[in-house]
């Protein structure tokens, strides 16, 4: 059944450059490369009634042919480091035909660098904004340090507390819990991201994952963890 009886569009942005890890997204982590992660993760949701990805790499372009999925050759000024996410989306949406634009799909954002986000989670994750009768959703994971301990510089270069200075001095249990996205999955309605010029992320449905599956892919010691947290759980396989 599809989400709220509108279509369900996955769309998995896979460029080629990366400063941090060169090739990153064709880098494996088990038997795949983080890109057939993301193609065998969206694949695995009956809900999604399509899958999409967008790169300017003839390779990233090439699995995704294999494994059957739409692909959208990505303008190279939309492949750049100083390119936007909302960006990537908005050329997606600008290819959509009128009949699709018309039923204003869901949109499932699903990067290649969370390598341990799986089908069950996106599947969750939809199930989660189903039952609530959300427009939005954005995976997160809880922050262990909370930001109301956090300090800025004034002009004069002393510090200066980025929120309350009351809030400085309470314990972490006195607290708010903080969460920040993992860029795991975002879920979000075609109109939603039009009218905002970007993803909606005030009021949208927090989807909760672990630590460990929030792992984003940046750097070589990123892919190291993953790869011992994929083999713990997993095996060699």
């Amino acid at each position: 059944m599809p989400l709220m009886n509108k279509k369900v569009l996955a769309l998995i942005p896979a460029r080629r450059g990366s400063k941090g890890l060169p090739g990153k997204n064709l880098r494996k982590v088990g038997a795949n490369n983080l890109v057939e992660l993301a193609i065998r993760a969206a694949q695995g949701v009956s809900e999604i009634d399509q899958v999409f990805l967008s790169s300017d790499c003839d390779q990233v372009l090439s699995i995704g042919k294999n494994f059957g999925v739409t692909c959208i050759e990505r303008p190279s000024h939309l492949a750049s480091d100083d390119a936007l996410a909302s960006d990537v989306v908005g050329h997606f949406i600008s290819l959509l035909d009128d009949a699709t634009l018309s039923e204003d799909p869901f949109i499932v954002y699903l990067q290649p660098t969370s390598p341990l986000r799986t089908a069950s989670h996106i599947l969750q994750a939809l199930e989660s904004l189903e039952q609530r009768k959300g427009n939005s959703l954005i995976s997160v994971c809880e922050l262990d340090y909370s930001p109301f301990k956090s300090f800025t510089l004034d002009a004069e270069g002393k510090l200066l507390s980025l929120f309350d200075e009351n809030l400085s001095n309470h314990s972490r249990q006195a607290l708010p819990t903080v969460y920040l996205p993992n860029g795991a999955i975002y879920v979000f309605k075609v109109s939603d991201f039009q009218r905002k010029k970007g993803f909606p992320n005030n009021g949208s449905i927090p989807f909760v994952m672990s630590a460990k599956d929030s792992l984003d892919i940046d750097s070589e010691e990123d892919l190291k963890a993953a790869e011992q947290l994929w083999v713990k759980r997993y095996g060699r396989v």
